[in-house]
C-alpha cells in the first residue's frame, strides 16, 4: 500500500473530478436544448390559486361491509375501517371512488372489521374498536376520540380542493409535538414550520435545509404519553405544515394533484401507532446478522489493492468489521453492473479473499444508465423500452456520473423484472449487498431547474400511466423494490441487504437507508441522532449516518465521539468523500484508534440486544432506537440521546472538548453501565465523560445479554452468553436465530423473556423461552448488579450455586440454560 493511498491524496480522483466538471459541452448543451423544446410543448405554468372548495352538508349515506360512504351536493367522503385502530378517509369532489392504488400499501383490500354506525341530530357516529369517529352533518368534518372521550384526531377546516390541488387541515392540540415525516435535517420535534414532500438531492445539507433525499408523508403526534398517526397517501409534490407561523394550531397537508386520501392511526401509544402503520405499509425484513456489524466505506476505494490493504489493516489492528463498500469507481466508466478492468481485474477473486477474511462486499448501483449502445445494459433497456420518455415518445436523457444517461421506469413491472436479472453476475462474483444511490433521481446541472426531471415525463405506473409529479417520490422506492425482488429471485435462500438514499412510505419493505451526504461537524453529529429518531418514527428504522461525516475533515475527537454515538445506532458505517483525508478508525492515531476499537468491539458484544431490537422491528414495526420521550414526555426535546429498545440509554457527547455531559434520565431506577452505580430517574445528572467514556445507562429490572468479542459475525460459534442483570422489576426480550438464511421463517427462532422481580428479601430472575431454535451455549455467566446487600444464597433451579464478587457485582456461571435464579438476601 503506497503512502499516497494511505493519505487519500491520490491525484486519480482529482483528474476524475476535473473530467466530470469538464464533460464535453455538447452533453449539457443537448440536455438543455432538449428540455427547452419539450418545456415549450408540454410544460405548463402552475394553475393560479383559486378558492378552496369543501364537501358541505350531508345529503345521504350508504353503509357496507367495510365502512360508509357519505354524499353531499359537492362530492363524497368515504370512511373505511381497516382495523380497530385504523381508519382510512377518501374524498372525491366528483362523487366517484375508483379502486384505490398506492405503492405504499401491502394490501389494498381491507378485511371486514366490526363497526357500529348510529345517528344523532347533528352527526353520524362510527364506532370501531375503542374509538368513536364523529362526522358532523353540517360539513362532514371528523373528530375521533376513544370511548372515554379522549381526543385522538380532529379536523380543523378538514378536507378541501382547488382545481387539481388537494388539502387537509387538522387541529393541533397545545401540548402536541410533531415527529416522523421521513428524513429531516431538524431536531426531533418538528412543530413550528412547513416541510416539503418532494425527494431532493441537495448534494450535501445543513441543519434546517429542506427538503432532502427521503420524504415520508407520515406524521406522528405525541401528546404526553398518548399518540396518533396520520398517513397522507399521496405521492404527488406537496408539503406539510406542522404548526407553521400563522397557523400554529394547524396540521396541514397539501399536494398539487392526486387523490385526497389519508389514514388515521389512533394509538393510543406511539408504539401502537408505528405497529399499525407498518401493518398497513409493510415491515422491515429481518436482515442478515452481518448487516448489524461495523461497515467501512469511502468514495472510493480506487483499486482492489487498496481494498485489500483496508481489510488487512482492520484485521491486523484487531478492529472488528463485517463489510467493505465499493463506491462508483469500481465500475468501468461509471457503467452500472460492470467492473473497471484495470483497477478491479478479478472481482470474484477479490471478493472471495475478503470473505475468507470475514468481510462481505457491498457495491453501489445507480439508476442512470449510460447512453452507449456498446454497453449491454443500455442495449437491453432500449430493446425492452425500459427507459422513461417525454410525452412525444422521445427518450429522456440527462447527465449524471457516466455522462448522458437513460433512466429506467421502475414503475413498470417488466422493467423491474429486467432490472432484477442484472444482478446475476454481481451475485455470482460473491457480492453480498447492494447500495442504490442517486435514486431521487439526481441529475447534474448548474441550473437548479434542470437538476430535476420535468413534471411531464411519462411513467407506466403499473399500466395506469402517470406523470413525473406523481412518480417522482416513489421512483427510488420502486428502484429498490426491483433490486430486492431480483435478489430474492436469484438467491431465495439468503437474506439480503439493500440500501437506498430515496424512498416513500413503505420503502422499509425493500431497503434500509442512511442519512445521505452529511458533514464532518459537531452539529451534524448531534443532528444524526434526531434524524435517525424521526426516520424510526416514520417506519424506516434501519438507518444511520455516515460516521465521521461524508463531506469535510473530521479530527480524531469528532470521529471518536461519532463512533461512540453510532455504536448502537441501527446502521453503523464509516464513509467519507474523495476530497477528504482517511476516515478509517485508525486514521487519527492514538488514543483515538484504541477508543474506536473499544466501542466497535462493544457493539459486537451487544449484538444480542441490537438483534433483538431489529427482530422487534421486523415483527411489530417498532423503532429500533427510540426517543426518551416514549418513557418520559417531559424529555421530548432531548434529541441528543436515545434508547435501544427500552433497556439501554445512550447519551453521547456531541460538543468538542467536553469532559462531562448532562444526562436526563426518565423516571425509575437506572444503572451506569460501566460502574454499576445506581441513579434515580426523573432527574438530570452531570456525569463524567472523558474522551474514552460514552455515558451509557441500563434500566433497572433489565437483563443485557452479551456475546464474546469477535472480529466479525460468524468468526466463532457463540457458545458463551453473559447476562448482565440489573436489580429491579422488569422484562427484557431476547431474540435468537441462525443470523443468516430463511429458516427462521419456518420456525427456527427463539424468543426469550427475562423477568426480574425484586423485594427487600430476595431477587428472582425467570427465563421464559418460546421457539424451536437452540443456540447451543456451553456456558452462561451471570453478573448481578444493584442487589440491596450481599446474597445469603443463590439457587439455580433448586440447586445452590457458588458465587463471587467481581468488579462490584455478584458473578456465577452455569453450563446449562435455567428456568429460575433466586437470590436470597
Amino acid at each position: 500500500m503506497t503512502d499516497e493511498r494511505r493519505t487519500g491524496a491520490s491525484w486519480g480522483w482529482v483528474t476524475q473530478l476535473l473530467a466530470i466538471g469538464l464533460r464535453p459541452a455538447w452533453q449539457s448543451w443537448v440536455y438543455r436544448r432538449t428540455r427547452q423544446r419539450q418545456d415549450a410543448r408540454f410544460g405548463r405554468p402552475a394553475a393560479p390559486a383559486g378558492s378552496w372548495q369543501r364537501l358541505g352538508a350531508l345529503a345521504a349515506y350508504e353503509r357496507d361491509t367495510h365502512g360508509v360512504t357519505l354524499r353531499t351536493g359537492q362530492g363524497c367522503l368515504r370512511l373505511d375501517v381497516l382495523a380497530e385502530d385504523c381508519l382510512r378517509v377518501r374524498v372525491s369532489p366528483d362523487g366517484r371512488l375508483p379502486e384505490l392504488f398506492s405503492y405504499a400499501l401491502v394490501e389494498d383490500r381491507p378485511q371486514a372489521i366490526d363497526f357500529d354506525l348510529s345517528e344523532t341530530p347533528d352527526a353520524l357516529l362510527l364506532r370501531f374498536g375503542r374509538n368513536v369517529c364523529r362526522v358532523a352533518r353540517a360539513d362532514l368534518t371528523l373528530t375521533v376520540t376513544d370511548t372515554d372521550g379522549r381526543l385522538s384526531y380532529a379536523d380543523a377546516e378538514g378536507p378541501a380542493w382547488s382545481g387539481e390541488r388537494v388539502r387537509l387541515s387538522a387541529q393541533l392540540t397545545p401540548d402536541e409535538t410533531g415527529h416522523g415525516l421521513g428524513e429531516r435535517a431538524f431536531g426531533f420535534n418538528l412543530r413550528g414550520r412547513s416541510y416539503a414532500l418532494w425527494n431532493t438531492d441537495p448534494a450535501g445539507y445543513q441543519r434546517g435545509d429542506d427538503p432532502i433525499n427521503l420524504c415520508i408523508p407520515f406524521y406522528v403526534g405525541l401528546r404526553g404519553r398518548s399518540a396518533y398517526g396520520l398517513f397522507w397517501d399521496n405521492p404527488v409534490r406537496g408539503a406539510v405544515a406542522v404548526g407553521a407561523p400563522g397557523a400554529e394550531d394547524r396540521l396541514v397537508f397539501e399536494a398539487e394533484s392526486g387523490e385526497l386520501c389519508y389514514t388515521l392511526f389512533t394509538g393510543p401509544s406511539a408504539l401502537d401507532v408505528l405497529s399499525a402503520y407498518t401493518r398497513l405499509t409493510g415491515r422491515m425484513p429481518l436482515p442478515p446478522l452481518w448487516a448489524l456489524g461495523y461497515h467501512q466505506s469511502r468514495w472510493s476505494y480506487m483499486s482492489a489493492d487498496e481494498v485489500r490493504w483496508v481489510a488487512q489493516e482492520f484485521r491486523q489492528r484487531k478492529i472488528p468489521c463485517d463489510a467493505i463498500y465499493l463506491d462508483i469507481d469500481y465500475m468501468d466508466g461509471f457503467r452500472c453492473f460492470t467492473w473497471h478492468p484495470r483497477r478491479f481485474p478479478d472481482p470474484a477473486g477479490l471478493i472471495s479473499d475478503l470473505k475468507a477474511a470475514g468481510f462481505r462486499t457491498v457495491v453501489m448501483i445507480d439508476p442512470g444508465i449510460k447512453v452507449d449502445r456498446s454497453y449491454r445494459v443500455c442495449r437491453e433497456g432500449l430493446a425492452l423500452g425500459a427507459f422513461v420518455r417525454y410525452p412525444d415518445g422521445q427518450l429522456f436523457v440527462a447527465p449524471v456520473w457516466p455522462g448522458n444517461c437513460y433512466f429506467p421506469d421502475f414503475t413498470a413491472p417488466a422493467v423491474r423484472q429486467w432490472w432484477g436479472t442484472l444482478y446475476r453476475d454481481l451475485l455470482e462474483a460473491g457480492v453480498a449487498g447492494v447500495w442504490n444511490d442517486m435514486n431521487e433521481p439526481a441529475i447534474f446541472s448548474s441550473d437548479a431547474r434542470l437538476k430535476e426531471a420535468p413534471d411531464y415525463l411519462v411513467h407506466d405506473y403499473e399500466g395506469r400511466g402517470a406523470d413525473q409529479r406523481t412518480a417522482h417520490n416513489v421512483y427510488g422506492m420502486q428502484m429498490v423494490r426491483a433490486t430486492r425482488e431480483g435478489l430474492e429471485r436469484l438467491q431465495p435462500e439468503r437474506r439480503h441487504l439493500v440500501i437506498t438514499r430515496s424512498g416513500y412510505a413503505g420503502v422499509q419493505r425493500y431497503a434500509s437507508s442512511w442519512t445521505a451526504d452529511n458533514h464532518s461537524t459537531w452539529d451534524h453529529l448531534k443532528l444524526s441522532i434526531s434524524m435517525c429518531l424521526n426516520l424510526g418514527m416514520s417506519g424506516l428504522a434501519f438507518t444511520g449516518p455516515d460516521i465521521g461525516g461524508f463531506a469535510g475533515e473530521a479530527d480524531g475527537e469528532l470521529f471518536t465521539r461519532w463512533v461512540q454515538a453510532g455504536m448502537l445506532l441501527p446502521f453503523f458505517r464509516g464513509h467519507t468523500a474523495k476530497w477528504t483525508g482517511r476516515h478509517e478508525p485508525w486514521a487519527f492515531g492514538q488514543p483515538y484508534e484504541d477508543i474506536c476499537r473499544k466501542y466497535i468491539a462493544l457493539r459486537y458484544r451487544l449484538l444480542p440486544c441490537l438483534y433483538t431490537a431489529f427482530a422487534e422491528c421486523a415483527r411489530y414495526g417498532w423503532p429500533i432506537i427510540r426517543p426518551l420521550a416514549l418513557l418520559d414526555p417531559e424529555l421530548v426535546d432531548c434529541d441528543d440521546a436515545y434508547l435501544l429498545g427500552e433497556t439501554l440509554l445512550v447519551a453521547p457527547v456531541v460538543e468538542p472538548g467536553a469532559q462531562t455531559r448532562t444526562v436526563c434520565l426518565p423516571p425509575g431506577v437506572w444503572y451506569d453501565y460501566w460502574s454499576g452505580a445506581k441513579f434515580e430517574g426523573g432527574s438530570r445528572y452531570q456525569v463524567e465523560a472523558p474522551l474514552d467514556r460514552l455515558p451509557l445507562f441500563v434500566r433497572a429490572g433489565s437483563v443485557i445479554p452479551h456475546w464474546p468479542e469477535m472480529q466479525y459475525t460468524g468468526e466463532r460459534a457463540v457458545d458463551e452468553l453473559t447476562l448482565q442483570v440489573y436489580a429491579g422489576d422488569g422484562r427484557s426480550p431476547l431474540y435468537e436465530d441462525a443470523g443468516e438464511g430463511k429458516e427462521y421463517q419456518a420456525g427456527a427462532f427463539r424468543w426469550s423473556q427475562f423477568v426480574c422481580a425484586a423485594t427487600p428479601e430476595r431477587f428472582d430472575l425467570h427465563w421464559e423461552r418460546e421457539g424451536a431454535y437452540r443456540p447451543g451455549y456451553r456456558q452462561i455467566c451471570l453478573q448481578l448488579y444493584g442487589l440491596a446487600r450481599l446474597p445469603q444464597q443463590i439457587v439455580l433451579d433448586s440447586s445452590p450455586v457458588a458465587w463471587q464478587m467481581q468488579d462490584g457485582c455478584v458473578v456465577f456461571s452455569t453450563d446449562r440454560e435455567f428456568e429460575t435464579v433466586s437470590v436470597l438476601l
